[in-house]
């Protein structure tokens, strides 16, 4: 069939569907001669989707002479259109469609603004930066904004000339964009010019300039970042961080990060040892374990954390010995180090810990114990519920508790009438979650206690085994003196059995 004959065709159609259909069809026919039909078509159609498939053959198949239209095309009010006459200018990247392009950046609200921003990139490497810039002053601040971004892009050494020169513009958007742009496109040599703009008043500008910088990696940077550390900004002091880690990894010396964890300000001292956990530097584990002794619980975390990171997965043999310190904070978080890293071999050291004078010391070695896969120490651990040092007894208790197995729970039942009323009160707890009790007998005598816990103890361990031959009891209890007494026999009676009064 004839372009002719196709054309009369055409323009009998009214059914937009159709239309594209046929452009389809004969889309391949398209010549320069017979051009001038579809771009008179182009704009006599009504239909966008129409007008979008007139773009797109047009430029397929003769890309050398479709600018005008395509131009044409960029303020079509269909997005598709649109769209695809932008595609298309940046692949037969025309200058003459530079201007154009630009010009649809100053619409804030454009839907398209990537595929915009690409089409100028690839007509602006042909190397009309001029012409990108010339437009720079006479755009509005959304033109303005985008520009740097597509220098960047370019990627030419005229680009990096005019985006050096855009850092010092009064909107603190293009300066960010300018910087984000270089970040890595800019030598070394030329890192002062990120690291000035460290000072810049607007924080998203600052901000930029510090990822930048953990990008260009510049030794000259070490100083200017580091006193950020103080920053009260913790976004800014966390960027801060994460650029000197990048830093200083290629160097041999951490010299100024200790002149800052040394530092009167806590709060640069708290992102000094974070830094020096980033690096792994096994230098400064002396000095994160003294970092536990401070009186600041979050300095003490940070430095626990550090020395985690530090260490990988193996204990270092300054944690070991910082377990015989004389200040309890060092000597807890040691354990609980060890506990978190530790092997088979180290276990005795945590049982020791067992008998320290500290409480809380006690309480975190019995925390670790917990957490290490093979317990083979249980036998260890019964031996001491037999000791006459009631801290170390009542420590060895709370292990077996915290363990919960089987085995551990019956070694503990013997106690359940022990005189240390703590001691009581705990095991008629952890034994009341034993589902295998067949004897409450010692429970129900536990009702009977003078101490109001041991009898509140009871009653809800009663309810947890959940033995019918309870209710009785339990029921007498009613009675007690204590109201939280009589308020826990009542949880447990309506535990065991909802109608409980039947049941007596």
């Amino acid at each position: 069939m004839e372009f002719q004959e196709l054309k009369d065709k055409y323009l009998k159609e009214t059914v937009p569907e159709n239309k594209v259909d046929m452009i389809n069809s004969f889309g391949n026919l398209i010549d320069k001669i017979n051009l001038s039909f579809f771009a008179l078509q182009y704009k006599n159609e009504s239909d966008g989707k129409v007008r979008a498939k007139i773009i797109e053959v047009i430029a397929n198949n003769v890309p050398e002479v479709s600018n005008p239209i395509l131009i044409e095309a960029l303020k079509d009010n269909f997005i598709t259109a649109r769209k695809t006459a932008v595609i298309a200018l940046g692949k037969t990247k025309f200058l003459s469609a530079l201007n154009p392009l630009l010009e649809m950046l100053s619409n804030p609200s454009l839907e398209i603004k990537d595929e915009v921003i690409k089409s100028i990139v690839s007509i602006g490497k042909l190397g009309d930066v001029t012409g990108i810039i010339n437009y720079f002053d006479n755009g509005n601040i959304h033109v303005k904004r985008a520009i740097p971004i597509i220098l960047g892009r370019i990627q030419s050494d005229e680009s990096i000339n005019y985006l050096k020169d855009m850092l010092h513009k009064n909107d603190p958007e293009v300066r960010r964009n300018a910087i984000q742009a270089l970040e890595k496109l800019i030598q070394v040599k030329d890192a002062r010019l990120i690291i000035n703009l460290l000072d810049d008043k607007d924080e998203d500008v600052k901000k930029a300039s510090i990822k930048a910088l953990s990008v260009i990696k510049s030794k000259r940077a070490i100083d200017p970042l580091l006193r950020l550390l103080k920053n009260k900004d913790e976004d800014i002091r966390r960027l801060s961080i994460q650029s000197l880690e990048q830093i200083f990894i290629a160097l041999d010396s951490y010299e100024k990060i200790y002149e800052v964890a040394n530092s009167k300000n806590m709060i640069e001292r708290k992102e000094a040892i974070k830094l020096l956990g980033l690096l792994k530097d096994k230098n400064s584990i002396d000095y994160m374990i003294n970092s536990f002794k401070s009186s600041d619980n979050k300095t003490r975390k940070l430095a626990y954390n550090s020395l985690i990171q530090i260490s990988k997965d193996e204990v270092p043999v300054q944690v070991l010995e910082g377990l015989k310190d004389k200040e309890w904070k060092i000597r807890s978080l040691c354990a609980k180090l060890i506990g978190k890293l530790g092997n088979e071999q180290q276990i005795s050291i945590l049982l020791t810990l067992l008998n320290d004078p500290d409480n809380r010391v006690r309480d975190i070695a019995i925390e670790a114990l917990s957490k290490i896969s093979n317990q083979t120490y249980t036998n260890e651990v019964k031996t001491l519920l037999n000791s006459t040092n009631w801290k170390t007894k009542r420590a060895a208790v709370k292990l077996l508790i915290k363990l919960g197995d089987e085995d551990s729970l019956e070694a503990l039942f013997p106690l359940i009438n022990d005189d240390d009323l703590f001691i009581k009160s705990w095991i008629a707890l952890a034994l009341g979650k034993f589902e295998n009790i067949s004897d409450i007998s010692p429970f129900i005598e536990m009702l009977k206690d003078r101490d109001p816990k041991i009898r509140i103890a009871s009653a809800k361990a009663l309810g947890q085994i959940g033995n019918k031959e309870a209710l009785e009891p339990l029921a007498k209890s009613l009675w007690d003196d204590d109201w939280n007494v009589r308020k826990e026999v009542e949880t447990a009676l309506n535990r065991i059995d909802s109608n409980w009064l039947k049941s007596i």
